[in-house]
């Protein structure tokens, strides 16, 4: 399994690369859904319009959602998206965290708050140690008062903010504007 994560880390950033580092329009912030446990497409226009509503006109919004749970099909995503945020399950978001895929979002909002999403990302460093410092990176949906509203609470569902994010500022206010 460790080669198979190796494996997938590689991909993920050589087409980072080739698609200059996932940096794209500011003017556009891109969430993408998917869950092994739920269906997120019930409720991804919903949270598109509350979104774009927060962000502005200036700001394209766009959410997308998969209906069925596929581990390669969030590969995919994550290597060639360049989504913003991403909704993912608890298992895949400590996987790809180890990938050092995410954003850690401990200036941003209260690690104490979500202790949930707070853990060591055991992340190989090149020196060959293992980070093992907490960190907070992934907000529990059922902990975010947007989808409380939507009666839309999946146990093990997290957003993370991934570290080809066009904008973090723009991820980080869209997501505060979900959990408060």
């Amino acid at each position: 399994m460790k080669v198979y994560g190796k494996l997938a880390l590689l991909v993920v950033f050589a087409v980072l690369l080739l698609t200059g580092c996932g940096k794209g329009d500011k003017n556009a912030l891109s969430v993408f859904m998917i869950d092994n446990q739920s269906d997120p497409s019930q409720v991804y226009e919903k949270v598109q319009d509350k979104l774009q509503e927060v962000m502005g006109p200036d700001l394209k919004v766009k959410v997308s959602a998969s209906p069925i749970y596929n581990p390669e099909k969030l590969m995919v995503e994550y290597a060639a998206g360049g989504h913003d945020i991403i909704f993912l399950p608890e298992d895949d978001m400590k996987n790809y965290a180890k990938m050092g895929g995410h954003t850690v979002l401990d200036s941003y909002f209260d690690p104490k708050k979500y202790p949930d999403g707070v853990f060591a990302s055991n992340e190989e460093k090149e020196d060959g140690t293992t980070d093992t410092t907490e960190h907070l990176y992934g907000i529990p949906v059922r902990e975010m008062k947007f989808f409380k509203d939507q009666k839309y609470v999946p146990e093990k569902l997290y957003a993370t903010i991934p570290i080809s994010a066009k904008s973090v500022d723009n991820a980080v206010k869209a997501l505060k504007a979900l959990t408060e």
